[in-house]
């Protein structure tokens, strides 16, 4: 059996597009190290369609089929006790692979000694610094936060932070560090199943639940430190950045992205945006480093 599983969201509510995108970068930039792919198949009542599987002619994997309820990471800790490999890759729904050996890269720098956690993009963002910063700008600005973009169900739930921030009842200081909040993106991320065996996951049933366990006080990259590993970005290059230096990876939202080593739709986002919302994001991200293109 080889020691990594490659684990790749699929949501019966995205439809066949996301799948078809990953499957063809999939092919298209070989993994550079031996590995089982496994699909956590989200929602769906039974084996997968026969257009997804047509999709998927060719290709080698395994399934896990699970409600689709709460967010990716349930499903990622779900398939990690599941499956007996000795290392993780989690890539969500919407994650392409951009060069070839993307897989041998990460594993590479997920086993160094004292390496806990290892991502294709991380931030310094702080939900308790963006919040503060809303609450400054006022209601307006505040309006247009709750209501720009995203799902209905995401409207209602910027919605409820606002009305419980207003009672008093959700401060955000109090569950995200200030900045620099260090912490690994999840949309595509490696460790090892002993490391993912301890980390600590509540029910992860709202967005917050999942904000929470990517970048809170107990998220996963505080978790990985708090066992006294660190914890990675790394590029196309193969370069490894320290948590102090992830700035300077040209990876998520700084200068052109150019060194990215796996996409997702806020890379993608990033990328054709105009040159002040470039701008915008990257401050978010990364403050007084910001580097837009």
């Amino acid at each position: 059996m080889a020691d990594v599983g490659v684990v790749h969201l699929v949501r019966e509510a995205n439809g066949l597009a996301p799948l078809e995108r990953f499957i063809a970068s999939y092919r298209e930039q070989p993994a550079g190290h031996a590995h089982e792919l496994i699909l956590v198949c989200k929602g769906f009542p039974g084996r997968l369609p026969a257009e997804y599987e047509r999709a998927l002619e060719g290709v080698a994997y395994r399934t896990l089929h699970v409600a689709d309820r709460g967010f990716d990471l349930a499903p990622y800790f779900a398939a990690t006790r599941r499956f007996e490999h000795r290392y993780f890759c989690f890539l969500n729904s919407f994650s392409r692979p951009l060069a070839a050996g993307w897989l041998e890269i990460l594993h590479r720098c997920a086993s160094a000694p004292g390496v806990g956690l290892v991502g294709a993009t991380g931030s310094y963002q702080s939900f308790a610094q963006s919040s503060e910063e809303r609450r400054r700008l006022g209601t307006r600005a505040r309006l247009r936060h709750v209501a720009r973009g995203g799902s209905p169900a995401m409207v209602a739930q910027r919605t409820g932070a606002w009305v419980l921030g207003g009672l008093g009842l959700w401060k955000p200081a109090r569950h995200f560090p200030a900045f620099p909040n260090y912490h690994i993106r999840t949309n595509a991320f490696m460790a090892s199943k002993d490391v993912l065996l301890r980390i600590r996951v509540r029910p992860i049933l709202f967005k917050l639940s999942a904000f929470l366990l990517e970048s809170g006080r107990s998220g996963l990259t505080r978790q990985v430190m708090a066992m006294g590993l660190r914890a990675l970005v790394v590029d196309r290059a193969g370069r490894a950045f320290e948590k102090e230096s992830w700035h300077l990876a040209n990876t998520f939202r700084q200068s052109r992205q150019e060194d990215l080593l796996v996409e997702d739709n806020q890379t993608v986002a990033y990328e054709h945006a105009q040159p002040e919302e470039r701008g915008n994001l990257s401050r978010i991200a990364w403050g007084e480093f910001a580097r837009p293109a």
